[in-house]
């Protein structure tokens, strides 16, 4: 069965007219909540930079929440040669996972974590995260504990994929209606949700506009200094 990610051909077709908006710090910025960098060390002077665009709609996101209830990000904007060292971590843990599994599949069952920065026949990539464009984040209550997710995001490298999915089987009620919670207010701000990952948003990358329908994005890759 085809699996629909942001490394699918379908969305890699989808052309790229940079806009050229801004990438801010919601670090200087505030309004938003951020936790500790996530991944690796090397994450820690990027990830809490987005674009404007994208900063004012989670700002939006935010409004629509219940009181006591936030938003707080786990990742924004993330390089591309952390990308690649993500990939690589991802396609080891696949392999070890799934030892059975042809070579020619490790590549495509990868994707369904972690954006490839190219594709096996060298053809670039621009991964969401890469564009400013992408925002992995959960809700937290008043005591700034993170609601029942069914998982620890900080832990998704060890959970099953499958409980990664925003619609997994087999979570409680709870789970589900925070995850529909973190759904609809993104939504209704213009992000799309990457349905293997409940905690993944974007807008104006080339998968947002290859769900909602735009002939292009308006965000490309950044090499953010």
């Amino acid at each position: 069965m085809h699996r629909l990610t942001p490394s699918s051909s379908e969305v890699l077709a989808i052309p790229v007219r940079e806009c050229g908006e801004p990438l801010v710090n919601i670090q200087v910025l505030g309004g938003l909540e951020y936790g500790p960098p996530p991944e690796c060390p090397e994450t820690e002077s990027d990830y809490t930079f987005i674009r404007q665009g994208v900063y004012e709609r989670l700002l939006h996101a935010q409004s629509l929440l219940p009181k006591g209830i936030t938003l707080r990000l786990y990742e924004g904007y993330r390089s591309l040669k952390v990308q690649g060292m993500l990939f690589a971590d991802e396609l080891a843990r696949v392999r070890e996972r799934q030892p059975a599994l042809p070579e020619s599949e490790l590549f495509e069952e990868t994707t369904r974590m972690v954006s490839a920065p190219a594709y096996p026949d060298g053809t670039l990539n621009i991964p969401p995260h890469n564009t400013g464009a992408a925002v992995d984040l959960f809700l937290v209550d008043e005591c700034g504990q993170m609601l029942d997710f069914g998982m620890d995001i900080y832990q998704w490298t060890e959970t099953d994929p499958d409980l990664c999915l925003t619609h997994a089987s087999g979570i409680s009620e709870t789970v589900i209606a925070n995850r529909q919670l973190l759904v609809d207010v993104m939504t209704s701000a213009g992000f799309v949700n990457y349905l293997q990952e409940w905690w993944h948003f974007s807008y104006g990358d080339r998968f947002w506009a290859y769900l909602s329908g735009h002939e292009y994005a308006i965000y490309g890759g950044v090499n953010h200094q």
